[in-house]
């Protein structure tokens, strides 16, 4: 069965694109009967995120960085590396719509699209948003076609498979001890302030965790800034996240997918939103009691950081019941085995 993925990362757009493909190729090459031949096409934009596909094993063709690509020339650098036809083509990326998938159907048997704007008509056979909003059973009746198989809401949440094996005492045992997480890009160098907030912060007995993609733009400032707080360690491009996850007690970080990591492992979090598509969610499931959202990161400040972190650290009964509440958002059950099992039932007629 050969698959092929469109979706980009870069230090403008972040890497949450290609880490959730990833998470979807991988179970779909453990859970398929016959071998997946699995293609990235991604463009080559600084943060490409090239070598992280390559170490899972997977083909992938770089597209020339450009500034004024449309949806037809993109569509036609796509078939250019598409050696054979495939069964399946899934499409994650804001810049590519209906015009793409129409163009890439003549070498594309079956479509997925992967979104969460709901603001431009797709053709496509299944459609995954793993967002949660209240008109989400609604928001693409107008922008798919009837026969269009929707996923929508955490029950397809894509989560790799550590999320799902619990690894530490349950929350309420869990020690002071901080992740800080704001995406691989973090374009507002909201870690930065976080990390000066730990140095003002001066918390007795607080650990903190402070995670960072490969391509940081701050990656040397940050390691030697981390190496001289007592009790801070910094990862970088880890893949253990869940366990760090898990061992802690509050998180701080962005929206997007982490809030779908988080609720997993009942984790609280302050969450400051990094980009516009990201206010909806965190607003609603802010309103829900499942996070607290801090607002927008051009409003954030090391000083803000340091009073909030101040503050809900000495709350352990709001931690509990925020962690609670996100709880019960999340299905027991791998989502991503659902998503895996509805692209099973399509490929197979």
């Amino acid at each position: 069965m050969n698959v092929v993925f469109r979706c980009d990362a870069s230090v403008e757009i972040g890497s949450g694109h290609v880490m959730r493909c990833l998470t979807l190729a991988n179970a779909l090459a453990t859970s398929l009967t016959t071998t997946a031949n699995i293609h990235f096409i991604c463009r080559a934009e600084p943060g490409h995120l090239a070598s992280l596909i390559e170490q899972h094993g997977y083909q992938i063709s770089l597209l020339s960085a450009a500034s004024s690509i449309t949806e037809v020339s993109d569509a036609r650098q796509s078939l250019s590396v598409i050696d054979e036809d495939c069964q399946l083509l899934i499409v994650d990326h804001y810049r590519l719509a209906a015009e793409y998938s129409q163009q890439l159907r003549q070498r594309c048997h079956k479509i997925m699209v992967i979104d969460d704007l709901a603001n431009r008509r797709h053709d496509c056979d299944i459609l995954l948003d793993q967002n949660f909003l209240p008109d989400a059973e609604s928001r693409y009746q107008q922008l798919v076609s009837e026969q269009c198989l929707q996923l929508l809401g955490p029950r397809y949440v894509l989560l790799r498979e550590e999320f799902y094996q619990r690894q530490t005492p349950l929350f309420s045992e869990r020690q002071n001890r901080l992740l800080v997480f704001f995406g691989g890009a973090d374009p507002f160098n909201l870690t930065k302030m976080a990390v000066q907030a730990l140095s003002e912060l001066k918390f007795p007995d607080l650990t903190a965790d402070i995670v960072i993609g490969a391509t940081h733009p701050l990656r040397s400032e940050l390691e030697h800034s981390c190496a001289v707080l007592p009790g801070v360690s910094l990862h970088v491009q880890c893949n253990y996240m869940a366990r760090l996850m898990y061992q802690a007690r509050l998180m701080l970080g962005a929206g997007g997918a982490s809030h779908w990591e988080r609720c997993k492992c009942a984790l609280p979090a302050l969450v400051v939103t990094v980009a516009e598509n990201q206010q909806a969610t965190t607003a609603y499931l802010a309103r829900l009691g499942a996070c607290v959202w801090l607002g927008q990161a051009a409003e954030m400040s090391a000083g803000y950081f340091a009073e909030q972190l101040r503050y809900y650290l000495t709350q352990p009964a709001l931690l509990n019941g925020i962690s609670a509440q996100a709880a019960t958002l999340m299905p027991a059950t791998g989502g991503t085995q659902a998503v895996v099992s509805a692209i099973k039932t399509l490929v197979r007629g």
